[in-house]
């Protein structure tokens, strides 16, 4: 029996030479790659085998590296000038060499670069009526909850073969390990634990099947056959001590958001503990909204258009695409190991080391919003305002603007009453002559100021206190005074940068440094 490494056997880096299992459509990717004038899109979570099948289908076909195709990967800081470069080469009808090109990691590259990308490749295939050769793009990469990579990709019709490959069964996951046994000449004691850690994932299969022979001292293909024995406690913890080092950086960097509010809402924790609770690689943002409690729901939806600049802030030095991958549909967890580390964390580890007590989840957990604001109509420009720059800092707001769909066939006076009630935190009450008013401003007063509560509403007086006493609101209580800006935005009708500095100074700052103090009794 030939002799074989460990490292070759179960490889976790590179393409398996002993153990590689074609999946049923490996024959059809092989066809489209060989076919010209056809592009190929390949997409699918990590570690499934999306770049394996290409590399695979040319090792066979016995295609060398920057001879027969060259390799991109969307991740690479010149992947846009690289991708471009071939595509005007192919338009002027001097296509480079060579003429295949794999772009991997291609949801990396922004959306609308690859809606224009869809656009030139049906121009590229158009050439395959006068070019023997035209210029071919494989494309590889992970839908987030399921949305093509490629916009147009249906637009393309016959000059793109389009595969989406969904995790392996287990029979696939039980060939790759008999495989392997065979190599090393060995039999896994019970190979089922290796299959409930793969979940479905080659190269997770991989991983695993190393690190048990790793742990058994099986470094290399035995002289006689060897039983391996594979206690599921003692591989889990062994790796999960391994992934915490390098993932929970990672899990408090996600969770702590844009900007950590302590004391408030913490919407991209809850989205991650989410994500640990939904064992798959592709996860849709509705499926966030399922698993969280309602009352925490709005504060998940607030922060959804801001998940990207959480994973990618290079004014902070953060990167977090390697681990996950989002558009606005959802999630995809690019890399297998981090999805086994949320599937298997502690939540309680990671709330310690962002410093949260028992106390402050259950505080901040009793409330749905940070801050709701009562207004009359006649200050919306001022409310808006604030409203913008609170949820800039991650504080979950209220206002009745953004909960228009919330709001829509809804009995606004049960509704806004629940609200105004106990769903805020704190309430902003913007107290001017017009408030005083309305029927609505009253209403709202009333629900905030019954008995129940107390600390809970933050007095924002437009004009002088004396001339606007509001009954339930007691002169004493602390209040933010923004009666001289107020005068000058009334007058001119607008708020320049010197009104905006004052309220933010007066007010928003304030506010945040008031949701981050010591937590207040209800």
């Amino acid at each position: 029996m030939e002799v074989r490494k460990l490292t070759d056997v179960f490889k976790t880096v590179g393409l398996p030479p002993y153990t590689y299992v074609k999946p049923a459509y490996f024959g059809e990717v092989r066809s489209d790659i060989e076919q010209p004038g056809k592009h190929v899109l390949i997409e699918g979570p990590s570690g499934i085998g999306k770049t394996c099948i290409v590399f695979k289908v040319f090792e066979e076909i016995g295609w060398e590296k920057d001879l027969d195709f060259s390799y991109i990967s969307g991740r690479d800081s010149d992947a846009l000038d690289k991708i471009n470069g071939f595509i005007s080469a192919a338009k002027s009808d001097t296509p480079s060499s060579p003429l295949t090109i794999v772009v991997d990691d291609f949801h990396i590259i922004p959306e609308h670069v690859r809606v224009e990308y869809g656009s030139e490749l049906k121009r590229i295939s158009d050439n395959a009526f006068e070019q023997l050769f035209p210029l071919k793009f494989i494309l590889i990469g992970i839908p987030a909850a399921g949305v093509t990579l490629l916009a147009s990709a249906n637009d393309l019709g016959p000059r793109l073969g389009s595969y989406r490959i969904k995790r392996a069964d287990d029979s696939e996951i039980r060939r790759l390990i008999e495989e392997g046994e065979q190599e090393l000449n060995i039999i896994f004691e019970d190979s089922d634990i290796i299959l409930a850690e793969s979940a479905g994932n080659f190269w997770l299969a991989q991983f695993v099947c190393n690190k048990i022979c790793a742990i058994n001292g099986i470094h290399e293909t035995t002289l006689d056959v060897t039983i391996v024995h594979a206690d599921l406690l003692s591989i889990r913890r062994r790796l999960m001590e391994e992934l915490s080092n390098r993932f929970l950086s990672v899990a408090k960097t996600f969770a702590k958001g844009k900007r950590w509010r302590p004391g408030g809402n913490k919407p991209y924790l809850e989205i991650l503990l989410s994500l640990a609770k939904i064992p798959e690689l592709v996860v849709p943002f509705d499926a966030i909204l399922g698993v969280v409690p309602e009352r925490r729901r709005p504060g998940i939806k607030a922060v959804r258009s801001r998940v990207k600049e959480v994973l990618y802030d290079p004014d902070k030095n953060v990167d977090l695409r390697k681990q996950i991958a989002f558009e606005d549909a959802g999630f995809s967890i690019e890399d297998p190991l981090f999805r086994y580390y949320l599937s298997n964390m502690n939540p309680s580890d990671l709330l310690r080391e962002l410093g949260i007590g028992n106390d402050g989840i259950a505080v901040a957990g009793m409330y749905t919003y940070d801050i709701g604001f009562s207004f009359a109509g006649e200050v919306r420009n001022m409310v808006e305002l604030i409203n913008a720059e609170l949820k800039n800092e991650d504080i979950v707001t209220f206002y009745d603007f953004d909960q228009q769909v919330f709001l829509l066939a809804e009995n606004l006076e049960q509704t806004l009453g629940r609200i105004y009630r106990d769903s805020c935190r704190y309430y902003l009450v913007f107290i001017e002559r017009n408030y005083l008013q309305k029927v609505w401003t009253n209403y709202e007063r009333e629900i905030m100021t019954a008995p129940g509560r107390s600390r809970h509403i933050i007095p924002v007086y437009l004009e002088k206190p004396s001339e606007t006493h509001v009954m339930g609101v007691p002169q004493s209580t602390g209040m933010i005074d923004l009666s001289e800006v107020w005068r000058q935005i009334f007058t001119t009708g607008k708020i320049d940068a010197s009104a905006t500095a004052t309220i933010r100074n007066r007010l928003v700052l304030p506010i945040i440094e008031k949701i981050d103090s010591t937590y207040q009794d209800i």
